[in-house]
């Protein structure tokens, strides 16, 4: 919930910016041109260094979480491998026993 929150102080801070430099460009129409170039450095600034944050708390939060599903997964792929192995051994070892089978009869 906390990343959500800092999503939408984000977009707020956004907003609020943006609108304060169109006030801004509006009272001062000789330095529009210079007010707008600064807004449109700041704002982009602004999504960057707030997504950089809230990647930063996901990485925290969901650091180890994402660790540990790991190295299951890891020890699953091996279980399987492992399985698959034994299975194609099973099968050869069925299938020359029914033709050692067949041979006899």
């Amino acid at each position: 919930m906390e990343i959500t929150n800092i999503r939408v102080l984000i977009t707020v801070i956004a907003t609020l910016t943006a609108i304060f430099f169109i006030i801004l460009s509006y009272l001062l129409p000789k330095d529009a041109i210079l007010i707008l170039t600064i807004e449109v450095i700041l704002l982009p600034t602004i999504y960057i260094v707030g997504n950089y944050y809230a990647e930063s708390l996901i990485r925290r939060r969901y650091g180890k979480i994402i660790e540990f599903a790991s190295k299951e997964a890891d020890e699953l792929k091996e279980k399987y491998i492992n399985e698959k192995i034994l299975n194609i051994r099973l099968k050869s070892e069925l299938n020359r026993i029914k033709k050692n089978a067949k041979t006899k009869n």
